[in-house]
């Protein structure tokens, strides 16, 4: 687990932290998700949104949560990457927010939406 956390913390994109989510959960057998609680089983995860609506739900699972054993395990698991993917696309946004603030370009090469690219 400690590899997918640094994968999560040398993500240099929000969108790159939801592939690398989706990449952990990929990992998970329908056993293993079956031992979470319904209502906070993770679904098709798209964007930000849906790692932040995840997260929200798994936190407060955890906090209500009488799951024990291989149960509780799993859901442990789960809200800790959540977690900490969630706390990474905050940075990021932080970070996107202080450089366009300061009127320094963002990161990378600038794209034209023009047609001749």
């Amino acid at each position: 687990m400690i590899s997918w956390f640094r994968q999560i913390d040398d993500a240099k994109s929000s969108l790159e932290v939801v592939a690398i989510t989706r990449d952990y959960l990929a990992t998970w057998t329908p056993s293993e998700i079956a031992r979470l609680p319904e209502r906070c089983r993770p679904g098709r995860l798209r964007d930000e949104t849906d790692v932040e609506n995840l997260h929200g739900m798994l936190v407060e699972e955890y906090r209500t949560s009488r799951a024990t054993g291989d149960d509780l395990k799993a859901l442990q698991e789960l809200t800790s990457i959540l977690v900490r993917a969630s706390i990474r696309i905050a940075e990021l946004a932080e970070d996107g927010a202080k450089g366009t603030a300061s009127g320094s370009p963002p990161d990378g090469p600038a794209k034209s939406a023009s047609a001749d690219n």
